[in-house]
């Protein structure tokens, strides 16, 4: 008996599944999961792979978008940046080496005397400002150099590269409009209009180039309205006890530059205390020097407190411009020791006599206030190449 029940429950089972097996419906249940089953395994399987795939290509966007972004940049305002400072190149030079010609030709003077055989106080001043005025051009050069270094490498939308196009048109036109306004209203000799045509034409590289950078990096003038007055924000602020000595130093460097270059580009007298003019081209060009000072240099020593805020003064933008500005303030150190001594050397006592009433602070007679200045300013230029050549990153 138990076997044939045990028979019968076999067969009944055997039975059972032949009908499940026969079942459409059920057959095409099995075959869809297994199916599934096999097609989640197989995803299961492939899975680390298709990240990996996916990893890759992912990896390779980003490497090609970072090769883009710091790469060739655009090619035409990286020429037409390194075409400013070619542009500005030749007119530097003959400023620093030929000053008799920039004299003669643009400036109708016609005793201009070449460096370093000066027979006259009128003619030195007229090189010692010139000379001096000129040495501002380097930090605008500088500023070509790694504006176009930065169009290459697509960083001319970064707020340092703005301020510098800003200084850039700033000075340029400040001048181009002090060489207008001096041959409109200004007394002989004065800037002739070969004067105003040779440096417009030489300034328009730069100022197309900066200006194009402004409107198509910067915003356009809303762009430089906003970067003033944010700026002038940081400025104005000296509640910050955590700044180091350096941002300091460059707040008060722009500081001073705005008071004494203002006073060279808009004061009546001269504030010189060694050499002064009561010649009407010598003072323009001395006006010059002020303006150089208000806006290329001061614009430049922004853009090193803003480095130094952020420990970036060992980037080589900030290294160069260190650099430049004290090879300007060496350039102008030399012209005042080598003029001081000069203008003691041909003055006659009736010429030195007329300076020191010309002059605001006493004139040539004050030889403690220029030893302090000259003192003073080459303790300046220390840091500013110090920091041009040993500023870490």
């Amino acid at each position: 008996k138990k076997l044939t029940a045990r028979l019968t429950f076999e067969t009944s089972a055997m039975r059972a599944t032949v009908t499940s097996l026969s079942s459409p419906g059920l057959a095409t249940r099995k075959s869809t999961n297994t199916r599934a089953s096999s097609s989640s395994s197989l995803s299961s399987s492939s899975s680390p792979g298709k990240k990996m795939i996916s990893t890759i290509m992912a990896s390779s966007s980003s490497e090609t978008s970072s090769a883009s972004s710091s790469g060739d940049g655009n090619g035409n305002e990286t020429n037409t940046f390194r075409a400013s400072g070619l542009a500005l190149l030749p007119i530097t030079l003959t400023n620093l080496f030929n000053t008799p010609e920039t004299l003669t030709t643009f400036l109708d003077f016609q005793d201009a005397e070449q460096f370093p055989d000066f027979t006259s106080v009128e003619t030195l001043t007229h090189w010692s400002n010139l000379f001096g005025s000129d040495a501002f051009s380097l930090i605008t050069l500088c500023s070509c150099y790694v504006l176009a270094d930065a169009a290459e490498n697509n960083r001319l939308k970064s707020q340092t590269y703005q301020r510098l196009a800003i200084g850039n048109v700033l000075v340029l036109t400040s001048v181009i409009g002090a060489l207008v306004l001096s041959q409109a209203v200004g007394e002989a000799p004065r800037p002739n209009a070969l004067a105003i045509a040779t440096f417009t034409g030489l300034s328009l590289p730069c100022l197309y180039a900066s200006i194009s950078a402004i409107n198509t990096h910067g915003g356009g003038f809303a762009g430089v309205s906003d970067l003033f007055a944010k700026d002038w924000d940081d400025l104005k602020d000296f509640s910050n006890k955590d700044a180091s000595y350096l941002s300091r130093y460059y707040k008060l460097s722009f500081f001073t530059t705005l008071i004494v270059g203002g006073a060279f580009a808009f004061s009546p007298t001269s504030p010189l205390s060694a050499i002064n003019e009561p010649y009407a081209s010598a003072e323009f060009i001395r006006r010059l020097f002020g303006l150089g000072a208000v806006f290329a240099l001061a614009p430049a020593q922004f853009v090193l407190l803003d480095a130094s805020k952020r420990n970036r003064l060992g980037g080589g933008t900030f290294k160069k411009l260190n650099l430049s500005i004290a090879a300007s303030i060496f350039l102008i150190d030399f012209m005042t020791i080598w003029g001081f001594g000069k203008i003691n050397e041909i003055a006659t006592p009736e010429q030195i006599q007329v300076l020191n009433e010309a002059s605001a602070t006493g004139g040539i007679s004050q030889i403690y206030n220029y030893v302090g200045a000259i003192s003073v300013s080459l303790a300046i230029a220390g840091v500013y190449v110090f920091q041009g050549l040993f500023a870490k990153k």
